[in-house]
């Protein structure tokens, strides 16, 4: 039977990126394509997704601890690193999509009263009152849809990523009965690893508030931005991998 290493660990999974100096030095390359990024778009992301990629097929394929692996083999995760964009980018079209239209239609009153060359003649003006009603009820259901769509996609990508990961294969995003099975074996490991993700997201976005406002220390945010970045995303995708595999091996238990 195959051991099953679950998350109870936090601390030495929140710290291998940098229990030593090659780690360390490892997780700085990342942190100078992130910063690489705000010049060159989508491009650098691609390597640190292929990295965070091989960090995850470290824990499912491997099976071993995660580990910073050398960045030796970037032939190999630029194209992991575009798969796992492209099963990103396609399952997030119907929350971008919805809230794109919201913003159009709630954005539409100001647009028609430059058109009628004069807003504040009385017949205009209770037009685009009406207007305005109209397109703000659809724009607020538009992103109301985005918004739920957003929580699916929550729960949807880290399996979906998982999986990716596992078979190296771009299709694999999408093999819903493949890795639903696995999703559904470990809920409790998937909501934990969310639950953690979101708690981190949710602490590095304050701190950056706090700096943002801090004249002095607002100097290195792009540069701790890409740090913070790069650490966050290879956390990210090291629970889900960690998740993924806890649901592989209780679903083999619950099959043998």
């Amino acid at each position: 039977m195959q051991q099953n290493r679950s998350m109870t660990d936090l601390q030495t999974l929140l710290y291998f990126p940098l229990k030593d100096s090659e780690s360390r030095n490892r997780l700085l390359i990342a942190s100078a394509l992130g910063l690489a990024s705000f010049i060159v778009p989508i491009i650098p992301w691609l390597f640190i997704l292929g990295y965070a990629g091989a960090i995850m097929r470290q824990i499912i394929v491997e099976k071993q601890a995660p580990s910073m692996p050398d960045w030796k083999d970037w032939k190999d995760y630029l194209p992991l690193g575009g798969k796992l964009f492209g099963v990103n980018f396609i399952y997030s079209i119907p929350v971008f999509f919805p809230m794109l239209l919201g913003y159009f239609a709630m954005m539409m009153p100001a647009f028609l009263g430059m058109l009628s060359g004069d807003p504040y003649n009385p017949a205009t003006a209770n037009q685009l009152t009406g207007i305005m009603m109209l397109t703000s009820f659809g724009g607020m259901a538009l992103f109301g849809l985005g918004m739920f769509f957003s929580l699916i996609l929550w729960l949807v990508l880290p399996p979906a990523l998982s999986h990716v990961a596992a078979t190296d294969t771009f299709a694999a995003g999408f093999q819903l009965r493949a890795w639903w099975s696995i999703f559904r074996a470990n809920l409790g490991g998937f909501f934990l690893a969310l639950v953690i993700g979101g708690g981190l997201y949710m602490m590095v976005m304050v701190a950056f508030q706090v700096i943002y406002m801090t004249m002095i220390l607002c100097v290195i945010l792009p540069f701790l931005f890409a740090f913070i970045t790069a650490y966050l995303t290879i956390i990210l995708f090291t629970l889900f991998a960690q998740a993924y595999h806890d649901g592989v091996v209780k679903l083999e238990e619950k099959n043998a």
